[in-house]
């Protein structure tokens, strides 16, 4: 990067390599006073002293600028500004809380526009100094202490214009941790459009101005009257057609007469029971004749597998000595004595030889 620094007397060529502008943290525009440090050189071809540039920062400023450009860096990287983090603030608020300076003129910038616009809203003033090394302690306490109340449904914090030195209170690492932690929604206006701090940034809302935040923290009563009639207007609506529907069913009513004669109605609904009770019946019986005619079968089956009736039709039953049954011929030795049990008595026996079927 090539660029010349002058002042009402002389002038002085400077060279800055990439090395050493990428480190820049700001960007440098014609007519800006900066400091810089690097070393003087000497550039033969036109035997020119130049400035080889090691470090640029803007003058008076350059410290301030810094630490601001790195506590955003780090704010960032852990996610302080994502929008996931920012609340909704609510429609209609009913009280505001603002934080800022009794004397100065963005409280008075604010009270009038609430007089105007929102004359509904309840306000109350945290009163803080905005300026200097204890504004930022001053802003935290009014902060902490509106949101303690658990009636206030928005918080301003802000004040008007000044220099990066006035308005560095709400660059304050402090404040902007503060501001996350607060539950209630929570806007930001400090100093001109052009003016952008730490607190704005962090804030669920920015605004501009501080008669700009008044604006937006504050639907107007002309916007409240409006949507009042769309409500009445849709709730109107909403009961004209409840009503038409039940005009319409009495009609419907009327037609079939269920209102001149209330008695068709009791006697078609007495008729109605009486024949599902009919039908109950009927169910029932056919039911219970199944039921019945299944028991009998099985009680039949049950009969026929029944060993009395089985030895009662001429059939035995072989027993061993020991009581166990006898299943085949030759489980018995010749000689062995054994049981036979018969329908009506049991006769014993000895076997003699063993028979093959059909002998």
């Amino acid at each position: 990067m090539y660029f010349t620094v002058k002042d009402d007397f002389a002038e002085l060529r400077c060279i800055m390599f990439r090395g050493y502008n990428q480190m820049i943290h700001f960007k440098p525009e014609n007519g800006m006073e900066v400091l810089l440090h690097g070393k003087i050189t000497v550039y033969e071809p036109r035997g020119q002293y130049q400035l080889m540039v090691q470090n640029m920062e803007p003058a008076g400023i350059g410290t301030l600028y810094l630490a601001f450009e790195a506590l955003k860096k780090q704010l960032a990287v852990e996610g302080l500004f994502d929008e996931s983090l920012k609340k909704i603030l609510p429609s209609y608020p009913k009280r505001i809380g603002i934080v800022t300076s009794r004397t100065g003129a963005a409280l008075q910038d604010m009270l009038n526009v609430f007089n105007r616009r929102a004359p509904y809203v309840n306000i109350l003033l945290y009163p803080s100094s905005v300026q200097g090394d204890n504004a930022s302690i001053d802003l935290i306490k009014g902060i902490e202490e509106l949101e303690s109340r658990k009636d206030i449904d928005i918080i301003i914090i802000g004040r008007g214009g000044g220099t990066l030195e006035d308005l560095w209170p709400f660059n304050e690492e402090a404040l902007a941790r503060a501001i996350v932690a607060c539950k209630t929604p929570l806007i930001s206006a400090v100093g001109h459009e052009t003016d952008i701090t730490i607190s704005d940034m962090v804030a669920d809302l920015r605004a501009p101005t501080p008669t700009a935040a008044a604006e937006l923290a504050t639907p107007s009563v002309d916007e409240l009257k409006m949507v009042l009639s769309q409500w009445i207007q849709k709730l109107s609506m909403t009961l004209q057609h409840q009503l038409d529907r039940f005009w319409q069913q009495v009609d419907h009513l009327s037609e079939r007469h269920a209102l001149q004669q209330p008695q068709v109605i009791i006697d078609l609904q007495r008729k109605n029971l009486k024949i599902l009770a009919h039908q109950m019946d009927l169910s029932m019986d056919h039911h219970f004749s199944v039921t019945k005619a299944k028991l009998k079968g099985l009680e039949k089956e049950l009969s026929v597998l029944n060993p009395s009736d089985v030895l009662n039709r001429g059939y035995s039953i072989a027993f061993n000595s020991d009581g166990s049954i006898i299943r085949h011929a030759d489980a018995l030795d010749k000689g062995d004595r054994f049981v036979l049990k018969t329908g009506n008595g049991s006769l014993e026996a000895e076997k003699k030889k063993s028979l093959t079927s059909g002998n």
